[in-house]
């Protein structure tokens, strides 16, 4: 019986009304960022040519000026050899382009990485770069360390080197920087759209729920784990179709890929950066996402026995789940007094905890994944016993209002 009520509430979410234009819909955003939002994304490393070509002709145009004048010393109020230096630039420069035009990407890297080893500046002087960040200097450096560390592992693995792979546009880079941002907040309002009416669809059918041979809260029980399982499919059907969309423009890339993590947040130094594998990260976000969909799942339930209205749990679910957005700041480092390591709403950005991502972000050391798990863990039991409670209170008989 129980595989039976399973298999048709997983099938009624499947066909549901509500459900198949979302589905759609997230089909067209899945193509939309994968042929024209990735394909056009531009980051630090986007190398452009024009742009270069132009800066090279008014190099050029100003070598030939300095060298009719004669001006080609040390200039005597800058101490600055101008000369030696913009020749170097058009050098250097000169071999970028060629190694870009020729699909040199080999090349390319080691011209670039021997570059950025030994000038930060070209990350901490640019202004536009984290500009509406407010330690934009701590940001730029940040990702100056990050892009080094990378590079070092293109290079002493000896990969070959693609457009993509320099660009982190391959399917799981891709992938990574998603679940990174904004992937987790994606699956999870997923979640909760998919489960938000799996208790008030019912209504119609009071005759036959009241002839059910299973308990209530075994119900409940039944109904969180077909809209679980549902949504993890989607999220995994998704996940496969733009890695694979992705991959065939820009290469899968590789699972043993170094993924830059800190581990300090005293000196933010090289010394406090360290690596996890590409597999690590995304098998982590795998088990964070599927414990995280589970709560908001339980969630709705929840919520739904209380409300009793498919939209206003919709509407309390997202609230809570983008709760964190709206007190969140750089310097939020307490709730009420209480540290904000304690709370799950922290946690729901899991890929951030991770990668020391969120503790960067707050300069403090007390997010950590283990924490995270913990607190996650714990607020699943909390749920649990909630609904155990209210599936006592709130029975099928008063939530129907069958007889």
């Amino acid at each position: 019986m129980n595989r039976t009520y399973l298999k048709h509430e997983f099938l009624i979410t499947a066909r549901s009304m509500k459900n198949i234009p979302f589905v759609v819909f997230i089909g067209v955003l899945l193509l939309c960022y994968c042929f024209l939002l990735l394909p056009n994304e531009q980051v630090k490393e986007t190398f452009y040519p024009e742009k270069t070509k132009e800066y090279l002709t008014m190099l050029d145009a100003e070598q030939q000026f300095r060298l009719k004048k004669g001006n080609t010393g040390i200039v005597l109020f800058s101490g600055m050899p101008v000369y030696a230096n913009n020749a170097y630039y058009y050098s250097l420069y000169s071999a970028l382009l060629t190694a870009y035009e020729d699909k040199n990407y080999d090349r390319f890297l080691h011209l670039r990485a021997s570059y950025l080893e030994n000038n930060v500046w070209e990350y901490k002087n640019d202004k536009e770069f984290f500009k509406d960040s407010p330690f934009p200097g701590k940001d730029r450096e940040h990702a100056y360390h990050q892009t080094m560390i990378r590079f070092e592992d293109y290079l002493s693995n000896n990969r070959p080197i693609t457009y993509g792979l320099l660009m982190e546009k391959t399917g799981l880079q891709a992938l990574q920087k998603f679940l990174l941002n904004y992937g987790m907040y994606f699956f999870l309002f997923c979640a909760i759209f998919f489960s938000s009416d799996v208790l008030t669809r019912n209504r119609k059918n009071r005759s036959v729920l009241q002839g059910l041979p299973l308990t209530w809260y075994r119900q409940l029980n039944l109904k969180t784990f077909s809209t679980f399982l549902y949504t993890s499919l989607f999220a995994f059907v998704t996940i496969v179709i733009a890695v694979g969309l992705i991959s065939i423009q820009y290469g899968f890339g590789y699972l043993n890929l170094d993924v830059p993590i800190m581990i300090a947040q005293q000196t933010f130094t090289r010394e406090e950066y360290d690596v996890l594998s590409m597999g690590t990260f995304i098998g982590i976000m795998a088990v964070a996402m599927l414990v995280l969909v589970y709560l908001f799942t339980r969630l709705t339930i929840a919520i739904g026995l209380l409300v009793k209205n498919e939209w206003v749990v919709l509407i309390i679910c997202s609230a809570l789940l983008f709760l964190e957005q709206f007190y969140f700041t750089r310097t939020t480092r307490t709730l009420g007094g209480i540290d904000i390591s304690l709370f799950p709403q922290t946690y729901i950005d899991f890929g951030k905890v991770v990668t020391g991502e969120k503790n960067f972000l707050l300069n403090v050391e007390t997010i950590t994944m283990t924490k995270g798990i913990v607190v996650l863990l714990i607020t699943v039991l909390l749920l649990e016993v909630c609904v155990w409670v209210l599936s006592r209170i709130v029975n099928k008989r008063r939530f129907y209002k069958i007889g």
